[in-house]
Parts: C-alpha cells; sequence; structure tokens
C-alpha cells in the first residue's frame, strides 16, 4: 500500500535541510494540547513525531532545548513523563496563535502603521521601515506613523521572490491534500494537520498578508488563510479522534475549549 503520507513529509516537512524539531514541537503543543489541558505525554507526542519522521534522539535533544531555554518544562506521575509550555513559553505562543488561527478577514485592511522597524510580516517601504496592519503592527519605541494607503508607488514591491515561493509551496501542499492524499489512520490524519500548520505557522509569522489591492492580479496566495483553515478542519475530524482515545501507555487527551472550535473562523 502506498504511504501517502510520505510525499508530504518529503516535500513540506523535511524539505529545508535539517529540520528544527524544538520548532514542530512547539507546533504541536500549541495545536494540540494548549486548548484542552497544560501537558501530554511523552509516549503520545513521540508517537507523533514517530510519524512525521523525527528519530528518537533528535526529539531528545529538542525536548531538552525546550527545557533548557525555558520554553517548555517536564512533569512526572509515576513512570510517565508529560511535557507542556512554562508561562514564558505560553506567554509567546499566545499572540502568534492569534495570529496563526485568525480567521479570514471580512475586509480589507483600513488602518495601516508605518515603522522604523525590522519585525516580520510588514511590507517593506525602504530598508528598515515597512508598513503593518494596525491590528498586527509590531509594539516600537523608535519613529511610526499610522494612516490610509490612498495609493503606491509601482516599484514597490509588495511580495518578494522569498514570499512568493512559500506562497507557491503551501499552494501545492494545500492541492495535494485535496487531490491526493487520505489519512490510512487517525494518526496519518493528524500527521498531516501537523505539516500544514507547522508550514502555515512559518509562513504567516514572517510574511505579511498582502491585501488585494497591493496584490499581483489573480494572486493565489489571497485565499491562503481560507484554504488553510478548510483543509485543517477536513483533516480535525480524524486527528480528534486519536488525540481524544486513550492508547498503549497515555490516556486520552480532554475535550478541547471553546477556543479550539473558533480557529480559522469555524464555529461549531
Amino acid at each position: 500500500m502506498t504511504d501517502l503520507l510520505q510525499p508530504l513529509l518529503d516535500d513540506y516537512l523535511h524539505d529545508q535541510g535539517r529540520l528544527r524539531v524544538w520548532s514542530l514541537i512547539v507546533t504541536i503543543l500549541g495545536d494540540t494540547v494548549e486548548n484542552r489541558q497544560k501537558t501530554i505525554s511523552t509516549t503520545r507526542l513521540s508517537l507523533i513525531l514517530d510519524r512525521l519522521g523525527v528519530g528518537q534522539a533528535a526529539q531528545k535533544t529538542a525536548l531538552s532545548r525546550l527545557v533548557k531555554d525555558g520554553w517548555a518544562e517536564r512533569s512526572k506521575e509515576g513512570r510517565n513523563t508529560f511535557y507542556g509550555f512554562t508561562e514564558k513559553g505560553r506567554e509567546a505562543f499566545v499572540p502568534a496563535s492569534r495570529l496563526v488561527y485568525a480567521p479570514p478577514r471580512d475586509e480589507e485592511p483600513v488602518h495601516w502603521l508605518m515603522a522604523v522597524s525590522d519585525a516580520p510580516r510588514g511590507l517593506a517601504v525602504a530598508p528598515g521601515v515597512g508598513l503593518w496592519p494596525v491590528d498586527f503592527a509590531p509594539v516600537e519605541k523608535g519613529a511610526s506613523v499610522a494612516g490610509w494607503i490612498e495609493s503606491m508607488p509601482d516599484s514597490l514591491q509588495a511580495i518578494s521572490p522569498d514570499h512568493q515561493a512559500e506562497a507557491d509551496q503551501l499552494t501545492a501542499l494545500l492541492r495535494y491534500l485535496d487531490v491526493t492524499f487520505s489519512p490510512d489512520c487517525e494518526l496519518d490524519a493528524l500527521a498531516a494537520r501537523m505539516v500544514l500548520i507547522h508550514r502555515w505557522r512559518r509562513y504567516v509569522l514572517r510574511y505579511p498578508e498582502v491585501p488585494q489591492k497591493l496584490a499581483p492580479e489573480g494572486w493565489a496566495g489571497l485565499k491562503l488563510r481560507e484554504n488553510i483553515g478548510r483543509a485543517y478542519w477536513a483533516l480535525t475530524g480524524a486527528a480528534e479522534e486519536w488525540l481524544q482515545a486513550p492508547g498503549d501507555g497515555f490516556r486520552a487527551l480532554a475535550m478541547p475549549d471553546r477556543g479550539y472550535w473558533e480557529r480559522f473562523g469555524y464555529q461549531k
């Protein structure tokens, strides 16, 4: 039987050199644990990481790094070990999660902030100067000005080559999930969702979501958030069955809270 998950792993998770396993674990903790309970057992976490093609040595190294850096904490219950965010990790995750799981905009952003900043997600106006929608603008101590965009010169490139390449990769990933992929089991559905949301998280924390008036005509990136949300929820039914089921050496996870069911504007 063909393993339809493997192309997702090869082309969209392990495709950029050595995988930053610690970052992938942050994605897993944020996506599967934070909206339902505070920790996940090492046994369950290892099953997810194993299916994502991460070796045991890399898992242990990444978890040790997260604990050492103060992002995650380790706890014991009998023979079982559990991991979860510290307050430091949670404080970093929560603002990012609002951006990652935000619903598609009903309207184009109107209010913008121009600031002297190298923060990500801005439209580059000049070296060290960018434009951000006010609701996702960086908090800067330096010079900044807020207002409306009346017009933009043709010389201002809203989408960099790197931005375009990553948008193309996400579009291809979505096409594979829609046309080709079918999970063989509930764990495969969760693993596919992890590939999707990890790739999306990296994208949305790095690049701006360009408004229609500044995007090239017909640019597929305008629909990325909507399509990511649709693919996310298509995988979630089976993924939740695995997360809410007990297994050999671990208990079922708790039911998610309301915020989980509002991701990407979904209403259960």
